[in-house]
């Protein structure tokens, strides 16, 4: 009888500890540095947002291309959009900012104005002499929240201090 109640208490704890570490991702996910804030760990957060943060405004800045999916590179160009999205809600933002639209990507057929427009504000960027450096900065600062995600699931499941 007694191992059973201390089971269900390992159980109900480790259920308690993996939805803390889902809120910890998600929120994590949607504002940098905000995972670790869940977690208590302020001093940290506010760091890797302030470094996040700062490298995705630099990147915008800089006239970076916020990736499009294209038909014609489906594989390269779904990875680039997945580096941007790893800032979460600011990818948003920039996206309404420099498409007036939520754009994810180009439309099926060129014929739509949507892939005109789309591809116009892309040739746009591009032609920046800064455009690959501010690329470059968008895309590292999705991978680097991304990769700080697997630091809160760590830290949200106690595997580590």
């Amino acid at each position: 009888m007694a191992s059973d109640a201390a089971r269900d208490d390992r159980e109900a704890l480790a259920g308690a500890e993996v939805r803390r570490a889902v809120i910890a991702v998600v929120a994590g996910w949607a504002v940098p540095g905000l995972g670790h804030v869940v977690l208590g760990r302020f001093r940290r957060g506010l760091i890797f947002a302030a470094i996040i943060l700062i490298c995705f405004s630099l990147g915008l800045l800089h006239d970076g291309r916020l990736s499009l999916r294209d038909r014609e590179q489906p594989f390269l160009s779904t990875l680039q959009v997945v580096a941007n999205a790893g800032v979460g809600i600011p990818d948003v933002l920039a996206r309404w900012s420099v498409y007036d639209e939520l754009a994810y990507a180009l439309p099926r057929d060129a014929a739509y104005p949507e892939h005109e427009a789309r591809s116009t504000i892309l040739r746009h960027r591009a032609r920046s002499s800064l455009s690959l450096y501010g690329t470059a900065y968008l895309w590292t600062a999705g991978l680097m929240n991304l990769l700080l995600l697997f630091d809160v699931w760590d830290l949200g499941l106690k595997r580590r201090d």
